[in-house]
């Protein structure tokens, strides 16, 4: 896939794209022959920061005690210290409740054990558990890049499909964001294994890349 066809694509989505009353997502869709996607070898299981940036922002959580749990509370609307971790774990509901409001989670390190515990039951399987930071980091650029990373997860079928941005970003950026995501597949899934790749928006119709 070249950049360049990969950007004439996406004006082609946006231009085509019927008004909505909601901001929609342009969307990378990966097709793959040949590959059984169960095989751990062809497995994708990615985070890939996009440089563009994703084009809307969504909620970091942070369980952290101390120092970082004060910090924490100037960049993020969700902070939990420990004490709190237990609490929340006494209702499945509050925890999914707090799983859907966030895109993914830190976590101070010896916090660790208690949320696998407590709480793994409800992030793992929504591939959410927190990725530890030591609590003498500075979290500002590490929330901005878990912001504005995106999952490349693969499940049974042969295909993934993910954001690359939203339909009010330009042409140029979204093929960008796009190319860093072939760039990281085909480090794991060999070119030749890649039957299609469409671009489309939340509600517009696929149009083929490749």
């Amino acid at each position: 896939m070249e950049k360049n066809s990969l950007k004439e694509k996406v004006a082609e989505a946006l231009q085509n794209q019927s008004e909505r009353k909601f901001k929609q997502t342009v969307e990378l869709v990966f097709n793959f022959r040949g590959l059984d996607m169960e095989q751990p070898e062809n497995k994708l299981n990615l985070n890939v920061f996009l440089p563009k940036g994703r084009g809307r922002d969504v909620e970091i959580g942070v369980f952290a005690d101390g120092d970082m749990n004060l910090r924490a509370k100037k960049v993020s609307k969700h902070v939990l210290n420990k004490q709190e971790l237990e609490q929340y774990a006494k209702s499945k509901r509050r925890m999914r409740v707090l799983a859907g409001q966030c895109y993914g989670f830190i976590a101070q390190p010896d916090l660790m054990v208690v949320i696998g515990k407590n709480w793994g039951v409800v992030l793992a399987p929504r591939g959410k558990m927190p990725q530890p930071v030591p609590p003498n980091v500075e979290l500002e650029p590490v929330i901005k890049r878990i912001k504005n990373s995106v999952r490349v997860k693969s499940k049974k079928l042969p295909t993934v499909q993910m954001p690359i941005g939203t339909a009010d970003m330009n042409p140029e950026d979204l093929a960008e964001n796009g190319m860093t995501i072939y760039d990281n597949i085909t480090k794991k899934i060999a070119k030749e294994s890649i039957s299609s790749i469409y671009v489309k928006t939340t509600m517009g119709k696929p149009i083929r890349v490749v």
